[in-house]
């Protein structure tokens, strides 16, 4: 451990699928965070494609990249709640690139690398997690499909809670006057 690296919050980086939105690989990540003190990026491979024609060929894009970028953000967003509720703490990031190489990049500045093993379909996840073990800066978990159907266990929903309350706490603490506003 380098000495700047002493202040520096333990950084979990999962890449998340596009098609099964890695619900067991977050869950994962968030309680071994909170057993660290530590906080999660959920971290999405993008690459924008141009419609097909009938003919099987490419058509220059209508919509702009940054249309598509955000609607990719979106769904990142989706799946994150999705797998974690609401009132999750994770950040996400839709990184252009290649699915190996956003990962392998984003583990540079990572403690550990998670990715869900994906299931039997999804021979490209399978393979995906072999060779990143071999590329990454950073110890690299592949949580296996089993972990992906269940739901969050009750201590890291409860770390989840405490973290936030603290967070809001800390945010109004010696604001006189300041009123939370309603749940929704």
């Amino acid at each position: 451990m380098n000495v700047k690296d002493l202040g520096r919050q333990h950084r979990i980086v999962v890449g998340v699928s596009p098609t099964s939105g890695s619900p067991g690989a977050l869950r994962w990540a968030v309680e071994e965070a909170a057993g660290r003190g530590g906080r999660v990026v959920a971290v999405r491979a993008w690459r924008s494609h141009m419609p097909e024609t009938a003919t099987g060929g490419r058509l220059p894009s209508v919509v702009s990249d940054d249309t598509t970028l955000a609607v990719e953000q979106a769904r990142l967003a989706e799946d994150v709640a999705r797998a974690l509720g609401p009132d999750h703490l994770v950040e996400t990031r839709v990184v252009a690139g290649k699915r190996r190489a956003v990962l392998v990049e984003e583990s540079r500045s990572a403690d550990l690398l998670v990715i869900d093993a994906g299931h039997s379909t999804e021979l490209g996840a399978r393979w995906l997690g072999s060779r990143l073990v071999h590329v990454a800066h950073c110890p690299v978990v592949v949580v296996p499909p089993a972990l992906g159907d269940l739901p969050p266990r009750p201590i890291g929903s409860a770390a989840g809670r405490l973290e936030r309350s603290i967070e809001r706490a800390a945010s109004t603490a010696g604001r006189p006057g300041f009123q939370r506003p309603p749940s929704r």
